[in-house]
């Protein structure tokens, strides 16, 4: 049996704040939210959870570098594509440090970057190689911008230029991918497959390319952040998860470990930064879960 998890959980450091914003409707099958970021402190050196991929803006401060889950370490340019990641990433640099940025989902990949998301996963890119200046003329506006609604105004703007200049359509396979996530503690495989009516190939081509993950990967990688999501709320379907989503307490605690940098111990006790400032983005999950939204989240 899986023992019960303590909900105390450590204030956040005060030389650190995040704060988010929903896309407008017409993005909102390409951005899960925009965020600001600010680290006022000497150092950064953080755990951030698994995530989609992400397209920041670095407005100041050192670049500094991110430390994969298979052990690759890159410097992070100025304007950085991120592909999704599979586990953990460790963040460090020199601060202070200030960035804007935005998750891209599934759809919004497909839309932006001519490439596989799983042969981007766990890797950076520099922006303003792959997308030319209007990605640098969006960063001295972003400077400029005085508040973070100015600078979802701007992100937006400079998304719909990308979107249509790339002119890749949309492929709704990645509405079935987020309703089976959301549907189920344990996504079954060939619950995926009866969805789609695609092959099991197809299926996992098509995960590969929109998710950077076969599908079972997926499963686990949203098991384990749905976990922690419930005990960060102190959910009451946390039970659930717990009793459906693992084989035992070990096997929890690797998952845990894996996709969020810290056992469910530890991550009820005391938080990283990073867990602490996304209790807001938390709480716009939860009104809008993945595959929830009127679009998709």
């Amino acid at each position: 049996m899986i023992a019960p998890l303590s909900a105390n959980r450590a204030a956040p450091m005060p030389d650190a704040t995040m704060d988010y914003r929903q896309p407008a409707a017409g993005l909102a099958d390409q951005v899960s939210f925009f965020y600001h970021f600010r680290h006022d402190g000497d150092r950064l050196d953080e755990i951030n959870r698994a995530e989609f991929a992400q397209l920041r803006f670095i407005l100041a401060g050192d670049h500094g570098q991110c430390h994969f889950v298979d052990g690759t370490v890159q410097a992070i340019p100025p304007i950085v594509l991120q592909g999704p990641t599979t586990g953990t990433t460790r963040l460090t640099g020199s601060g202070p440090v200030e960035v804007v940025g935005m998750g891209l989902m599934p759809a919004g990949w497909a839309a932006l970057v001519p490439m596989e998301a799983s042969a981007a996963a766990n890797r950076l890119f520099d922006a303003a190689d792959l997308f030319g200046p209007r990605v640098v003329a969006a960063r001295d506006s972003l400077r400029l911008a005085p508040d973070l609604d100015a600078r979802v105004a701007v992100l937006e703007s400079l998304l719909t230029d990308l979107i249509t200049a790339a002119a890749r359509p949309f492929d709704g396979f990645v509405h079935h991918v987020n309703a089976w996530l959301a549907d189920s503690v344990a996504p079954d495989l060939d619950d995926l497959l009866a969805r789609t009516g695609l092959s099991l190939a197809q299926v996992e081509r098509r995960c590969k390319r929109y998710f950077g993950s076969p599908p079972k990967l997926l499963a686990r990688k949203y098991r384990a952040l749905r976990t922690a999501i419930a005990i960060t709320h102190a959910d009451a379907d946390l039970d659930l998860i717990l009793a459906e989503g693992y084989f035992d307490q070990s096997h929890l605690i690797r998952e845990m470990k894996h996709f969020t940098g810290m056992t469910p111990a530890a991550f009820a006790a005391q938080p990283t930064v990073f867990n602490q400032l996304i209790a807001k983005r938390i709480e716009l999950e939860r009104q809008h879960p993945i595959g929830r939204r009127s679009v998709v989240t």
